[in-house]
């Protein structure tokens, strides 16, 4: 396999005039994206930045946060994905916690990272240094040769540190390599066809600082030489707009966004039918009800849905377009990539049964190299060379898993174990709920109480007594919320990477103290 450096003069000398890059106010070809990365790649080494080096990234969705990635691979650095929704706190303990040396920061951004040095001041003997997008970024790549530098990077070399999403607890910073991001494009390029058709174009929407984006989207467009189109936002308007103007042929929205567009009927325009060949979702669930409606919507596209986590690089597995309508699969999160291994293991590590429940545990060359600064937790995530996920599902005789649920949000309700993905799965089933999130609250007597927020779709109406109803039919009784509440989407509160937060949604609810 080859790296990013490589790549970068292997598309400028194949693919030159071709896009490589698109944003809000700038565009680049594979020339162009080569000649920058250089140039910065320079500018970098002459402000201290070497092999190994923490090279920090404060941006949003544009072409200088892409465009920063590859310098800093190019550079020998390690590519340092700062959240830009952190308070500056959590800025500040992060830029504390990665060690970076130096930060890229997006004007906008400039007045986040002002307040975050100043927290850290108090704390840190020396500062990282800030070169902030506009003026003073072009000044120092216009001031360097665009050759590339003496450094040789290895696949083994770090390549990147991304959080996780801290859905279930306080984020981690992931180290992944050149190696394993690289395998990770393989992987997309050959199971999910990301860049196979003529004149791939892919509309990244959701955040660079997350896995998905960077790592499937980005460097999986880069690697197969299509190209990247960067949205600074997502809402039903703008992504038309993009669509349109840009001739996007693929995307990958979260399982909400893709409902909430379908709901209200925004994939309904002309343009879709025309430009969309497929659409990739993930991290959520999408069932049956949603996949018929897809089809319906956009026949001519193919759906993926994949799962995985960013310890893993990110991906695990993935449901084919082929797979999708398939009933004796629906609810089931795929089969391993191409360069996966996964298998489900029980609390000893000992293989479990076709049909038994057990821990998703990952083996492959996309694997992280560890949490950062957490060796004692990278040891544990990592025992028995397997990447133990914390995330627990079912696999039938053909090979096809099937989630459950995360360890961490079991339900211990009378003595039985109820498994909040499962009912959360069988609510999306009725024609009337658009989203739901089940959790358990302390009870002193059932230990804790099953309990479901629902978000029901645009029009339709349904009563608590019929929900339950509809679940009984399908679910052991001890599984049955004993307790439901419908809220507006916008009430369900989710991480930047826009995952369900449940303990916020209890405390907001008045569910715990």
């Amino acid at each position: 396999m080859l790296t990013i450096p490589a790549w970068l003069d292997i598309h400028a000398a194949r693919r030159g005039a071709s896009e490589a890059l698109v944003g809000a106010h700038r565009r680049l070809n594979y020339a162009e994206l080569a000649q920058r990365s250089w140039s910065m790649a320079r500018g970098l080494h002459s402000l201290g930045v070497s092999r190994g080096s923490h090279v920090g990234v404060l941006a949003s969705n544009t072409v200088f946060n892409a465009e920063s990635f590859f310098s800093i691979a190019a550079a020998g650095g390690v590519y340092v994905a700062y959240n830009w929704r952190w308070s500056a706190h959590e800025l500040a303990e992060g830029i504390l916690e990665t060690g970076a040396e130096l930060i890229l920061c997006e004007a906008g951004f400039a007045p986040l990272l002002t307040q975050a040095l100043q927290i850290l001041a108090t704390d840190a003997e020396t500062l990282p240094a800030v070169v902030v997008q506009g003026e003073e970024e072009e000044a120092l790549r216009a001031a360097h040769p665009s050759s590339p530098v003496p450094v040789t990077v290895g696949l083994e070399d770090p390549l990147c540190i991304i959080y996780t999403g801290g859905s279930t607890g306080r984020s981690k910073g992931v180290v992944l390599s050149h190696g394993a991001a690289m395998a990770n494009a393989l992987n997309e390029i050959v199971d999910c066809r990301l860049g196979s058709r003529p004149e791939e174009r892919g509309l990244i929407v959701t955040p660079l600082f997350h896995s998905a984006a960077l790592l499937c989207w980005l460097l999986s467009h880069f690697v197969a030489g299509a190209t990247s189109v960067l949205a600074p936002k997502f809402d039903e308007e703008s992504f038309q707009e993009w669509v349109e103007s840009e001739r996007i042929t693929n995307t990958f929205m979260i399982p909400n966004m893709l409902r909430k567009m379908m709901d209200v009927g925004a994939l309904d325009a002309p343009v879709f039918r025309r430009q969309l060949k497929a659409v990739h979702t993930g991290a959520g669930l999408l069932r049956m009800p949603d996949k018929q409606l897809f089809a319906d919507v956009l026949p001519s596209a193919d759906l993926f849905f994949r799962y995985g986590l960013t310890e893993a690089g990110p991906m695990v597995t993935r449901l084919r377009s082929e797979d999708m309508l398939d009933p004796r699969v629906d609810g089931s999160i795929g089969q391993p990539y191409f360069m996966v291994q996964a298998q489900l293991l029980d609390p000893d590590d000992q293989p479990v049964a076709p049909g038994e429940l057990g821990e998703i545990c990952v083996k492959g060359p996309s694997l992280m190299s560890g949490y950062y600064g957490r060796p004692e937790e990278t040891a544990d995530a990592l025992r028995g060379g397997w990447l133990h996920t914390g995330d627990l599902a079912t696999q039938d005789e053909r090979g096809y898993f099937y989630f459950r649920d995360r360890l961490k949000e079991m339900i211990k309700s009378g003595g039985e174990n109820v498994y909040a993905a499962e009912v959360e799965q069988t609510l999306h089933l009725h024609p009337a709920v658009l989203e739901a999130a089940v959790v358990g609250v302390p009870d002193l007597k059932w230990d804790e109480e099953v309990r479901a927020a629902v978000v029901l779709r645009t029009g339709a109406t349904v009563t608590t007594e019929e929900l339950s109803q509809f679940l009984r039919q399908r679910l052991a009784g001890y599984k049955i919320p004993k307790q439901m509440v419908f809220l507006g989407a916008e009430a369900l509160p989710r991480s930047a990477a826009g995952k369900l937060v449940k303990a916020r949604l209890k405390q907001d609810l008045g569910w715990i103290a």
